[in-house]
């Protein structure tokens, strides 16, 4: 079976301050132009990018063809129907938002976010696309994603690197993670790239000539790997309950925090480095020292399991999980406590910080056909 998620109900949002439903807005008719983008270059990290909705269970039915969406409505609270959402990346200047999907080729596309047109539609990866993320230039899109279990066409071409600009592929990386790759992560100077997936290893390659430059055992799914703001870690969210960090670029262990999620695994560094969020067990986020990997606080908000760790800041959190809910954590004198709640009615798989920190995007899908994703304010 392909990495299935939690089918749910109707895609519907609100916060503690604003309840009021979503409603889809009308998309265009007709085909979108396909143009190349001009001028995508930006000194930001990448915006946060999704992952694949767990290791195990169905895809909730036949994966039905996304509508056109030539056009996307960039304002806030407004379901963009563009198909069964994993993966959303903002471009480092925030020009542009990308989208990886479940569908036939291409699953994965580019919106430009001043006017909402779509500018890029890009072959991406096998059945589906669940991650994508764009380099710290903004120069590059990877797409990560896989096929059936089963298929015959199971390491080949299920990492790709794109030329933005253009749509070009730049170069496929033969990540050896199995029949699908969920973990794709850029170093915060551009020059690696670090993937994952299925199964081992957890492979960090170098971008000038494609060369894998460390490969790292390991004995089960690892979804989401992030580089440590300073490139010299890579912290991994594996399934055998650990999160795990390594240095880079020898690949030696520092650091195994227990307990972590079984499913859908994620783990990432402050952006001071200080500290580690990670997915737990029983649906609860962990905050560790990540110096020495004290555990130093567990938050419980989420009743299914979560999707992903996103920091905002060194002091407030993002975290979204199967049923919907997105909840922001603010640190206070007595450590995170929840500060704002979504809940989108239907699964919440993708997660992307804006560069500017003021809105996040986030999609998924849900029974009732409405697939797609949504920006919302922080």
């Amino acid at each position: 079976m392909r990495p299935g998620g939690l089918a749910a109900t109707a895609i519907l949002v609100g916060c503690l301050a604003c309840e009021r439903p979503l409603v889809p807005d009308a998309v265009d008719g007709g085909q979108g132009g396909t143009t190349g983008l001009v001028g995508t270059g930006g000194d930001g990290g990448p915006g946060g990018s999704g992952g694949v909705g767990g290791s195990t269970g169905g895809t909730g039915g036949p994966v039905q063809p996304p509508p056109d969406c030539s056009t996307i409505v960039t304002s806030i609270d407004t379901l963009n129907p563009c198909g069964h959402t994993f993966g959303l990346a903002f471009s480092p200047d925030g020009r542009y938002v990308a989208m990886g999907t479940e569908a036939a080729h291409p699953n994965a596309h580019v919106w430009r976010m001043s006017d909402g047109a779509r500018v890029l539609d890009i072959d991406g990866v096998g059945a589906a696309t669940y991650n994508v993320a764009f380099s710290p230039d903004g120069r590059m899109l990877v797409t990560a994603g896989g096929y059936n279990e089963g298929s015959s066409s199971l390491t080949t071409d299920i990492v790709k690197l794109w030329d933005v600009p253009s749509g070009a592929l730049v170069r496929t990386v033969s990540a050896g993670c199995g029949f699908y790759a969920s973990g794709a992560a850029f170093s915060p100077d551009g020059t690696l790239l670090a993937t994952s997936g299925f199964t081992g290893p957890i492979e960090i390659w170098r971008l000038s000539d494609g060369v894998r430059v460390t490969s790292i055992p390991y004995p089960t799914t690892v979804h989401n790997v992030h580089f440590s703001p300073d490139g010299s870690k890579l912290i991994a969210g594996g399934v055998d309950e650990r999160a795990t960090v390594w240095s880079v670029p020898a690949g030696t262990l520092l650091l195994a925090l227990s307990g972590t999620a079984d499913e859908m695994a994620d783990a990432a560094f402050s952006p001071d480095g200080a500290h580690i969020a990670t997915t737990g067990m029983g649906n609860v986020i962990k905050v560790w020292d990540a110096t020495n990997g004290t555990l130093l606080q567990t938050l419980t908000g989420h009743t299914a399991p979560v999707s992903h760790v996103v920091w905002v800041g060194p002091d407030r959190l993002l975290t979204n999980d199967w049923s919907g809910t997105i909840n922001s954590w603010t640190r206070g004198p007595y450590g995170f406590s929840m500060s704002d709640q979504w809940l989108t009615g239907g699964q919440s798989l993708g997660i992307a910080l804006s560069p500017d920190g003021k809105t996040f995007g986030t999609g998924g899908m849900d029974q009732a056909g409405a697939e797609g994703f949504v920006f919302l304010p922080l």
